[in-house]
């Protein structure tokens, strides 16, 4: 149904006058990723994998172009949240992609606290330090993301929070710890009232290859294969 649907979120998207604000470009992106694991959840489809995702990518990295250019796009496209993007360009192993969204997402501070938890921000902010090659921003970012993971509601993604560590530090031993961490945190948020309950992400943990590949662009080794992380998708 979602790929039926494809070619009409294209047309729509193509036409300027529907996508004065964006919502076309977010909708068609939304349903490109969805696209994207279900090719690797059913066929094991790599390339339609990394292809799709770069494909949603971009058209995010496209709304906060067309933001800062002047477009009436909506605020709620270029805040913080730019991460979720940011994390399916490096799930879709293209650094150059992942760089490009790094370099245009923050800044915006009215925006992003109306639109962004200190969480979202924390994240948002490390991951642009870490892709931006600034590593003051990132472990400032980092030692907020550690406060703001300390809060119950934010518990299960203490996992980012220690790879991250390892990637600025550099540091190969705790790394398989940090992503154990990850992936029983993800289990948790694929049920109840979890964020990832009823998306494609309880199938695959596109946030975790995604750290994985930035922790390979590191220098740091491959991971152990599993369900919801496969080598295949991280190498």
């Amino acid at each position: 149904m979602r790929r039926k649907h494809l070619t009409q979120l294209r047309m729509n998207q193509s036409m300027p006058e529907r996508d004065k604000d964006g919502s076309t470009s977010d909708s068609l992106a939304g349903t490109l990723r969805f696209l994207g694991v279900a090719d690797y959840v059913v066929d094991k489809n790599v390339r339609a994998f990394r292809e799709q995702l770069r494909e949603a990518a971009r058209l995010r990295l496209t709304l906060l172009e067309r933001f800062d250019a002047g477009e009436p796009i909506s605020p709620s496209y270029v805040s913080m949240m730019a991460y979720r993007p940011l994390l399916s360009a490096l799930a879709a192993d293209n650094e150059d992609l992942a760089r490009q969204l790094a370099a245009r997402m923050g800044g915006r501070d009215a925006i992003e606290a109306e639109y962004d938890r200190s969480f979202d921000r924390a994240l948002g902010y490390c991951l642009k330090g870490v892709l931006s090659n600034d590593s003051a921003a990132a472990r400032s970012a980092l030692a907020n993301l550690e406060q703001a993971c300390n809060e119950p509601e934010n518990a299960d993604f203490k996992g980012y929070a220690k790879a991250l560590r390892c990637i600025i530090e550099r540091n190969a031993d705790l790394l398989p710890q940090a992503f154990d961490e990850i992936i029983a945190g993800h289990k948790k948020q694929s049920v109840g009232a979890g964020l990832f309950k009823d998306t494609e992400d309880e199938l695959l943990c596109v946030w975790a290859v995604g750290i994985a590949n930035l922790a390979r662009w590191s220098g740091l080794p491959s991971l152990n294969s599993s369900t919801l992380l496969p080598a295949e998708l991280a190498h």
